[in-house]
């Protein structure tokens, strides 16, 4: 009967449902103009988007043209589609796990709280990505075939919470709250019917069994802070300084199974880590080098060696790294128009020296290009901005050879879905386009 308790265990093993939410931010931006300019963002005047990218930007000190009006609203859609590919020793190719189109809305605002106090330079903003496909995802084990960085990223909700202060005309803080919720999935089930029977096509004698399941799943609420300098020595120069606290999905729970014959009750307690967001450390500055040209560098540290993986690193070979993002952007205004371009490379963090994890990362090159329009400078009435961009995102080759010294035994390293090496690599085009109002 211990076989027929493994026919248990397995749909036990294979059930897991529950909900998560994290951010779009790293992946493509945080609306169109963040996008536009490669993420550069940490050193430029405040829309709602600075809620992440740098909340001391949401009151900016310089000149008043910066300061914003009493309030702004934006609104775009984001989409992105990914062509990705992993290849065998034999050149054919491997599958992996989905990872789906990319297709949501950004909601966002920025707004004056001093103002109806008569307190010039206090400033909120709030930002929300709404993906259309939410509360849905997979959780693999490690060493199954799978993008580890892209399947979920831009997948799951994404909110932020900020306020900035503009302490004097130089020197603007701020601090806003990333939103993000843990996950407890309780599965009970009971067996109903066990019986044998004669399999039609092998003829051989199997067990079929009947079973209830019932899931009940609680949401817990969870933030992480994000703290902001700007400062602004003369109204063409602005430095930025950002910190942003590591934030991830703990998905955890129980399953228990009642009446399996021969064993009774049985079950297993699960934890994963099913998002993981590093901790973060921004440089920033930006120059206007004309009234028709400004530049903007961003120098981003990621802790990742405190990263986690779906099962929490699995595999003692599993190996996370620190990182360095570098991202610059540019701005070409001439009127009613402006041109915005940028560059981002983001190093992987992951490197799985060979063992029994099949977690796919690359090194990327980010190139985006992007154009606004004020409606303002058209019709004086409408005091409104149209903004597109196009990111093109390219992942870098790169290959993976199985060491037999990492795998248990010759059977284990024989059924990894990896040996004995592959290849991989592939790129996503993304898109962004909104309207932004202002009064």
């Amino acid at each position: 009967m211990k076989a027929r308790a493994l026919l248990f265990a397995l749909p036990l093993a294979l059930f897991v449902s529950s909900e998560a939410r994290a951010g779009i931010e790293d992946t493509f931006g945080l609306g169109p103009r963040a996008m536009a300019l490669g993420g550069s963002y940490a050193a430029r005047p405040g829309d709602y988007a600075s809620a992440y990218y740098n909340p001391g930007g949401i009151a900016p000190g310089g000149s008043v043209a910066e300061h914003g009006g009493f309030s702004d609203f934006s609104a775009a859609f984001v989409y992105a589609h990914p062509t990705l590919r992993v290849t065998g020793a034999n050149g054919g190719n491997i599958p992996t796990a989905n990872v789906s189109d990319t297709a949501g809305l950004i909601l966002g605002s920025r707004f004056s709280v001093g103002q109806p106090l008569h307190l010039d330079g206090l400033d909120m903003a709030f930002s929300v990505y709404l993906p259309a496909h939410l509360f849905e995802w997979q959780i693999r084990p490690d060493d199954d075939m799978q993008w580890a960085l892209l399947t979920d990223r831009t997948q799951v909700i994404s909110a932020h919470l900020g306020m900035g202060y503009r302490v004097t005309r130089w020197l603007s803080l701020g601090a806003s709250l990333r939103a993000s919720f843990d996950v407890q999935t309780l599965v009970r089930g009971q067996v109903t019917n066990v019986a044998l029977a004669q399999d039609p096509k092998s003829g051989n004698t199997v067990v079929k069994t009947s079973t209830t399941l019932g899931t009940d799943a609680q949401v817990y609420g969870r933030v992480s802070p994000i703290f902001g300098a700007m400062v602004t020595p003369i109204d063409e120069l602005r430095f930025g300084l950002v910190y942003r606290q590591r934030s991830f999905i703990d998905d955890y729970g129980n399953t228990r199974i009642s009446g399996v014959p021969d064993l009774g009750d049985m079950g297993y307690t699960h934890r994963f880590a099913h998002y993981f967001e590093p901790s973060e450390l921004t440089f920033a500055a930006s120059v206007d080098v004309c009234e028709c040209i400004s530049l903007s560098a961003d120098l981003t540290w990621n802790r990742w060696s405190e990263a986690y993986s779906t099962n929490r690193n699995a595999f003692p070979s599993l190996q996370w790294g620190d990182t360095w993002t570098p991202a610059f952007g540019a701005r070409f205004h001439d009127g009613p128009y402006s041109i915005m371009t940028g560059y981002r490379f983001q190093k992987s963090p992951l490197d799985d020296f060979g063992g029994p994890s099949n977690l796919l990362d690359n090194d990327r090159h980010v190139v985006s290009l992007g154009g606004e329009v004020n409606l303002n400078d058209f019709w004086p009435s409408i005091d409104a901005r149209i903004t597109a961009s196009v990111a093109y995102v390219i992942l870098v080759e790169r290959s993976e050879t199985k060491n037999f010294e990492l795998f248990q035994s010759d059977a284990a390293l024989q059924s990894n879905a990896g040996y004995p090496s592959y290849s991989y690599g592939g790129h996503a085009l993304a898109t962004q386009i909104g309207v932004e109002a202002h009064w």
